[in-house]
């Protein structure tokens, strides 16, 4: 393997900037969307354990 490298260009540097903001939203998305998941989760259990006593 080479360890000198081409450093990147205008181009490849912008779509590397623009890459990062989207990993950055997605993993927002992903904490936010896991949060809704989990309360749902938690309002579906406790419905389904009431249900199971009265």
């Amino acid at each position: 393997m080479d360890a000198t490298r081409d450093p990147i260009d205008g181009d490849e540097r912008a779509e590397l900037q623009w890459l990062r903001k989207e990993n950055a939203f997605l993993r927002v998305q992903l904490d936010v969307l896991t949060d809704i998941a989990t309360g749902y989760a938690r309002d579906v259990d406790r419905i389904l354990r009431l249900r199971a006593q009265g």
